[in-house]
């Protein structure tokens, strides 16, 4: 699937790097996408998601093509802080839980078997330690920051709580706007938590608008009253 170009200027930027490449097996990871906002701005938004599907500096995918949509809309207002206006946005980051791309989030728990049975558990956590470090980096960085991670429908929970639990943990040092997307569900319903109060990933919905949150102690995601 090709970009927009319409919505964007220039490369994008992707740092894309092979990890395992066998007769039967393919595993790559990316720990950033970076694109400009065809808009007038300078400001940063960066929305955490769950893993890369398939987009990088050539292909874009039907999720980040969606974002960007979004995102390069002229302004933006928060649904529970209508007097607010985001006119200034210019860069858009995509950063993710786990780095490792696969359409399928599903089959992650296959592609992590595969990396430590091709080298061990430490490569594993230097991988997932690597991204924590950039994810840490790019937040401080921005000036917005979106939560869109959802709920994986096959996952090791501990390893993946564990990687919501340190973003939590560095957000809460940080003096950042943060949201979590609205949307409206393929069944019609709309909400900004899923069943299991994790911030909706837009893969399967239509993006509705932002909520502004706070993070609070306990890692608890806390929307901000109307």
């Amino acid at each position: 699937m090709d970009y927009k170009r319409k919505h964007i200027i220039g490369e994008v930027i992707c740092d894309k790097k092979l990890i395992v490449k066998t007769n039967e097996r393919l595993i790559e990871k990316r720990e950033l996408l970076q694109v400009e906002l065809n808009k007038k701005g300078t400001k940063m938004v960066t929305i955490v998601m769950m893993n890369p599907s398939k987009a990088d500096s050539k292909q874009s995918d039907g999720t980040v093509n969606k974002v960007i949509e979004y995102f390069v809309n002229p302004f933006l207002r928060p649904l529970n802080e209508r007097d607010r206006r985001i006119d200034d946005l210019k860069y858009l980051n995509i950063i993710n839980l786990i780095p490792l791309y696969n359409p399928k989030p599903s089959g992650l728990v296959e592609d992590i078997d595969e990396i430590i049975s091709q080298f061990n558990e430490e490569y594993l956590k230097l991988l997932l330690e690597s991204n924590i470090r950039k994810i840490e980096t790019i937040m401080s960085e921005s000036d917005y920051i979106v939560l869109a991670w959802g709920m994986p429908e096959k996952m090791s929970l501990p390893l993946y709580y564990e990687q919501v639990a340190k973003i939590l943990k560095g957000l809460e040092s940080l003096d950042k706007d943060i949201y979590v997307l609205r949307v409206r569900g393929p069944k019609g319903s709309e909400y900004h938590f899923t069943g299991h109060l994790n911030p909706p990933h837009p893969s399967r919905c239509k993006i509705l608008g932002l909520v502004r949150v706070d993070v609070k102690d306990l890692y608890r995601i806390v929307p901000r009253p109307h």
